[in-house]
């Protein structure tokens, strides 16, 4: 898509419209809802470098989505633990 810096304000706000996303806001806020639309950020699994584990656990993340993996995680005795953006976490036994 074309820099959205360069296009008018009306230009943007018909983007918005036509995406569906709010169009209330100045230029750089419709900017950035149609950049995060347009872009959406990937999500991450985070490492949880601070938490105490025993040796043979760790603690695995899946989409939600992610139905089969979750069931396989289900069935391999893994305990569910929290969400957090998207994210299902479990503590496994490897």
């Amino acid at each position: 898509m074309n820099d959205l810096n360069t296009l008018e304000l009306t230009e943007i706000k018909s983007l918005c419209k036509k995406y569906g996303i709010g169009t209330v806001g100045d230029k750089k806020t419709l900017i950035k809802k149609l950049k995060y639309y347009l872009d959406p950020v990937e999500g991450t699994i985070n490492t949880h470098t601070g938490r105490k584990l025993n040796k043979n656990q760790k603690i695995v993340g899946a989409k939600l989505f992610e139905k089969e993996k979750i069931n396989e995680l289900l069935k391999n005795k893994g305990q569910f633990l929290y969400y957090s953006m998207g994210f299902n976490y479990y503590l496994v036994t490897e």
